[in-house]
C-alpha cells in the first residue's frame, strides 16, 4: 500500500502506541513522547487520550503513560494460541515421523 494512502493520523497514533512498549513498570511522560516524535505535546496527549479510552494506553498517578494492562491479556491470549498450534503442530510431526530437523 502507497504512504501517501495512508491516515497520518492513524499512523502517529500507531508510532506512539509502540514507542510505550518497555515502559510498563514506570511509565513514560507525554513530554518524552513528544520530544521524540517532534510533536506538540497537546498532539501526544490527545493522542494518548484516544488511546486511554479505547483501553489501549493508561495514565499512571505519577502522570507517565503505559500500555494497558489489558493489552497485556490480548498479547497473551496470541501467545497461547501459538503455542496450542506449535503443541498440536508437533503431534502431526511425531506422527509421521518427522523430526522437527526436517519440518
Amino acid at each position: 500500500m502507497k504512504k501517501e494512502n495512508l491516515s497520518s493520523t492513524q499512523t502517529r497514533g500507531y508510532e506512539l502506541f509502540k514507542a510505550l512498549f518497555g515502559y510498563e513498570m514506570n511509565g513514560v511522560s507525554c513530554q518524552t513522547l513528544a520530544d521524540r516524535f517532534g510533536l506538540g505535546k497537546a498532539t501526544v496527549l490527545r493522542d494518548l487520550q484516544t488511546m486511554a479510552a479505547s483501553g489501549l494506553a493508561e495514565q499512571l498517578p505519577n502522570k507517565q503513560w503505559r500500555i494497558a494492562p489489558s493489552f497485556g491479556r490480548h498479547a497473551i491470549k496470541i501467545f497461547n494460541e501459538v503455542q496450542s498450534a506449535r503443541q498440536r503442530l508437533d503431534e502431526v510431526a511425531q506422527r509421521y515421523g518427522l523430526s522437527e530437523q526436517q519440518c
